[in-house]
């Protein structure tokens, strides 16, 4: 691991090789960057060199006070920070479930550092959640903060990831339910709060880089036709592939796939695309 202090807060991060082809990774809504990890190890590390980052209020990088320091626009900014930092520009960023919205707000806020965009189970670019008639945002944050604590309650660590996480390591599903239990509320309550009221809607459609939106059919948390009405928002030729089986977190549950995935589409659809840019 390592750590970044940026303006305002100490981010973690883990690193993984020294290649020349950078990778930048971010997590969910209670998952931590340890949900990478095997999708990073099986990057050929002589070709690879990635990064995911802890967002604030997870794993080792500093959780702030106040549920308002914690939104999809601030994770955005600090991720930019950080690889600013770094020197890293050109890069494939990878956002999986609420770190899709947060990967799409950095690309739109700085599209020339990208080199592409992938999108695993990702919430919905503009909420996606449609309020009862009469319940309040207020209201809604503090259900699913009581549905949270259930969860805790019952010791249900990788509810919040829908992975059967069956291949995973002893020590790694140990670290990520341990990161996911340590989740303070605040960051938690404003991060649902964010989504509620995210609204990058047209904007969305002008994203200049190539990218791809992955599924798993089964998604318990994100549904396949929800999945697929937010791959109809991104740019015509953005790419899909969908799972058969496989429900929320394919970093978990078949790491290998989503790492080949992730090879082709660097190694093989990219540079395709180069070589002939008017195609889909």
């Amino acid at each position: 691991m390592a750590f970044a202090q940026l303006f305002k807060v100490r981010l973690e991060y883990f690193a993984h090789g020294q290649g020349p082809e950078r990778v930048v990774f971010i997590h969910g809504f209670q998952a931590s960057a340890r949900i990478w990890r095997m999708t990073q190890e099986m990057l050929s590390a002589e070709r690879y060199s990635s990064i995911a980052i802890n967002n604030r209020g997870a794993g080792g990088s500093d959780a702030p006070p106040d549920e308002t320091d914690f939104s999809i626009p601030i994770f955005a900014a600090d991720a930019f920070e950080l690889v600013s930092q770094l020197g890293w520009r050109d890069f494939t960023l990878v956002g999986h479930s609420m770190g899709g919205p947060t990967a799409t707000q950095f690309a739109l806020d700085h599209p020339e550092l990208l080199k592409s965009l992938i999108l695993l189970d990702p919430a919905d670019p503009d909420g996606g959640l449609s309020l009862p008639s009469g319940v309040t945002v207020d209201a809604a944050v503090d259900r699913m903060t009581a549905a949270r604590r259930e969860q805790a309650g019952r010791g249900a660590g990788t509810d919040g990831v829908d992975a059967a996480a069956q291949g995973v390591p002893s020590d790694l599903l140990a670290a990520l339910v341990a990161d996911i239990r340590a989740a303070p509320e605040r960051r938690l309550r404003g991060s649902m709060r964010s989504m509620l009221s995210l609204r990058l809607g047209e904007r969305v459609k002008t994203l200049p880089m190539p990218a791809l939106l992955v599924a798993g059919d089964a998604d318990a948390l994100i549904p396949i036709s929800a999945m697929l009405a937010t791959w109809g928002k991104y740019p015509t030729g953005t790419g899909l592939h969908v799972w058969h089986g496989v429900g929320h977190s394919p970093n978990l549950d078949c790491p290998a796939e989503m790492a080949a995935l992730l090879r082709r589409f660097i190694e093989v659809t990219l540079p395709a695309r180069v070589a002939t840019p008017s195609a889909a």
